[in-house]
């Protein structure tokens, strides 16, 4: 795509970007600058402007499932929130990346489109749910992904097969690319049906613990829960700074303070405990942002 600077200047965008106050833990320093597309071409014109004037970026969403350092991170950020749109597409819906799990469940309970009520309740955008094949429980988003649109210097849609889908991840994570669409199989139901099967989800997860969080921290280890391993661990309820392991959830650690690294100090303690008495290496779901310190006492 030729470069065009009017382009560029026509996208919103933000200098001193805040992650703090961009994502759902409430932490983090700051980004040089952010760039905020609304449509697949705006996001098409700032990833070749961010790849050719910056050495580090990031793609961003609604930044539900990440712990941003502290520090400042020397980069530039491209947010996809505000590319929000649904559009039906014969036995699919096509979602633009940064459109809410809670728009699309609110478009779907319309309509009559059923096969995506897992998704309530959780604070994410369509495009990070694909990247981390995003679910809850044997729910998960491969089921339902017909295919995704990125953008790398050209627009390619990946089949599901080509996404690769896996626990807690996707090709989308591992090409440098930002995705901007993702069109999704549905079922033909009535507005009725697909309202109580969504209350019916909501209702397995009013047990999630309040707070600041990232939701689940680490993914669970093939035969076993992380939960669960963690509580065993004696860890249920155990805080580090500000950062507290939820006693309704020992995978979730919730923020009680304004310290990313107690955060990451403390997974990092929870790991070494759950590793020590199981021999089970957790790793993390959470993804990070900038860089922390591992000395952190």
């Amino acid at each position: 795509m030729h470069l065009n600077k009017t382009a560029i200047e026509n996208i919103k965008s933000q200098s001193n970007f805040k992650f703090s106050d961009n994502t759902t833990y409430g932490l983090g320093g700051s980004a040089k600058v952010a760039f905020f597309p609304k449509t697949e071409e705006e996001a098409a014109v700032v990833f070749d402007f961010v790849k050719s004037n910056f050495e580090k970026y990031i793609i961003l969403g609604n930044g539900s499932n990440v712990l941003a350092s502290d520090n400042m991170f020397d980069g530039a950020v491209i947010c996809t929130k505000y590319m929000c749109g649904i559009y039906a597409e014969r036995n699919n819906i096509r979602c633009l990346s940064g459109t809410s799990a809670a728009s699309i469940l609110s478009f779907c309970s319309k309509y009559g489109f059923g096969g995506l009520e897992y998704l309530v309740g959780i604070p994410a955008t369509i495009g990070g749910l694909a990247c981390m094949n995003g679910g809850v429980n044997s729910f998960h988003l491969e089921n339902n992904v017909e295919s995704v649109r990125v953008y790398d210097g050209n627009f390619n849609d990946l089949s599901n097969v080509n996404c690769n889908f896996s626990n807690k991840h996707s090709t989308m994570r591992d090409i440098n690319a930002v995705t901007t669409s993702i069109l999704l199989k549905i079922n033909y139901s009535t507005p009725d049906e697909v309202r109580q099967s969504i209350e019916k989800f909501r209702q397995s997860r009013i047990t999630q613990p309040e707070g600041k969080s990232c939701g689940c921290v680490f993914k669970n280890p093939v035969g076993f829960s992380a939960g669960k391993l963690i509580d065993e661990a004696g860890l249920k309820g155990y805080s580090y700074g500000c950062a507290k392991i939820s006693k309704n959830h020992a995978n979730f650690i919730i923020n009680y303070g304004t310290r990313a690294q107690d955060i990451y100090t403390l997974i990092k303690q929870v790991k070494h405990r759950v590793f020590e008495k199981f021999g089970v290496l957790l790793e993390e779901e959470v993804v990070y942002i900038g860089e922390f310190n591992d000395f952190d006492s």
